[in-house]
């Protein structure tokens, strides 16, 4: 059986890259290469198995059209959106098994919008200029599994750097290929958030829940995480989620840098899953380096946890309004919802004796979200701090019991 890599690249200033490619791809017993190119300007030095005026059709415009235009960004765009559509029909019809893109900066941009239409799993892999370590690699990758390699020498010619890179990326996606066999089980898959500051909790229930034949995968509520954790729910057979850090919400509300965007907290309640939530980080704000933290929270408490994450501490207002929001998403459930509330703090920093120990705001939490979620949802308080093995054992207990009578 014959493994095809997609390849993706701008022809017209890629071309004897992607063809080096395409030549080390075929020397491989076992593997073909399919070629799209996504130019922008000039055509291609070889034929391309889907070209660029296709690509531009496929986005309800044409080549020519996208030649026409003085800036890059635009044609990018039309490019972006044919290529796109082509890599969700290629996909469904089965015509390739990996994706292998090269480019600059547009390149880049173009070929990962596209990659992250693949569902995560499938091997995806990206060499890019300097440019991706320059913007960032979030704006690449998203929630998406794309392998990143940031090429040492800008990829424009043939050279004995440029050739390495090229060689090496083949030879990454070969061997993701050849190592891609997935596992099966049979146990009931638990989704789970957490961060550093309820890691404890964290550990401690996935470690029973897995002694009790739950399989268990961990997200880090730092933003991308929870977009991960949403979209997951949303194509994997999970059944259950307990939520160990919902600080992405107040992030959403208050400008913090680890949103999860406005629609976290709600796949698994649309889709009837059932869910268990804790009130976990809710006091945090995340900002990365002390330079990105807003004058607005410069006199709370902070907590200077590395050097990219500093956590200012939200007041009881902010608290209650975190509260009203995580019970209008808890409402709209399909499914079964259990709250569970450590009453000796909510993360490390808020236990007693830490800096961020502030009962009083953690009682408006707790009294908003209590007067505000509908009856049909329990509440339960346990009498320990969050990272304690007594509250973890709560967890896991609730969990087993709570899901048993859910037919998990």
């Amino acid at each position: 059986m014959c493994n095809v890599i997609l390849c993706i690249a701008t022809l017209d200033s890629k071309g004897a890259e992607l063809q080096f490619i395409k030549q080390v791809i075929e020397r491989h017993d076992g593997f073909a290469a399919l070629v799209m190119d996504i130019s922008c300007q000039g055509s291609s030095p070889f034929p391309a198995d889907i070209t660029s005026e296709e690509i531009a059709k496929m986005a309800g415009s044409s080549i020519q059209e996208v030649r026409q235009l003085t800036e890059a960004g635009p044609a990018a765009e039309i490019m972006a959106a044919g290529a796109k559509r082509a890599i969700r029909k290629l996909y469904a019809a089965g015509k390739f098994d990996a994706v292998l893109t090269i480019g600059g900066g547009m390149g880049s941009e173009i070929a990962s919008a596209a990659m992250r239409e693949l569902p995560i799993g499938l091997p995806k892999l990206m060499l890019s200029s300097q440019k991706v370590v320059q913007a960032g690699i979030r704006r690449y990758v998203e929630s998406k599994d794309i392998v990143v390699f940031p090429s040492t020498a800008d990829i424009a010619g043939l050279n004995r750097l440029t050739k390495d890179a090229l060689r090496r990326s083949v030879g990454a996606v070969i061997g993701m290929l050849s190592s891609a066999d997935t596992e099966e089980s049979d146990k009931p898959l638990v989704f789970m958030t957490m961060t550093g500051l309820t890691n404890s909790c964290g550990l401690a229930v996935k470690s029973i829940l897995e002694n009790n034949d739950y399989e268990v995968v961990v997200f880090p509520a730092i933003g991308i995480g929870g977009i991960t954790l949403e979209e997951l729910v949303r194509s994997y057979p999970v059944s259950g989620v307990i939520e160990l850090a919902i600080n992405e919400i107040g992030n959403e509300l208050f400008g913090g840098m680890a949103s999860a965007g406005p629609n976290r907290l709600e796949a698994a309640g649309e889709l009837g899953i059932p869910q268990i939530i804790t009130p976990g980080c809710s006091e945090v704000l995340n900002f990365l380096s002390p330079d990105t933290l807003p004058d607005l929270y410069r006199d709370r408490p902070i907590c200077y946890h590395n050097p990219q994450a500093t956590l200012p501490r939200l007041n009881g207002a902010e608290m209650s309004q975190i509260a009203e929001a995580v019970a209008r998403k808890l409402n709209r459930s399909n499914g079964r919802v259990k709250v569970l509330i450590p009453l000796g703090g909510f993360s490390a920093l808020d236990k007693e004796g830490m800096e961020f120990h502030d009962p009083d705001a953690d009682k408006s939490f707790v009294d908003t979200l209590k007067s505000s979620l509908d009856g049909r949802i329990e509440v339960t308080e346990v009498d320990a701090h969050i990272n304690e093995n007594e509250f973890a054992e709560v967890v896991a207990a609730e969990f087993i019991a709570f899901f048993s009578s859910s037919g998990v």
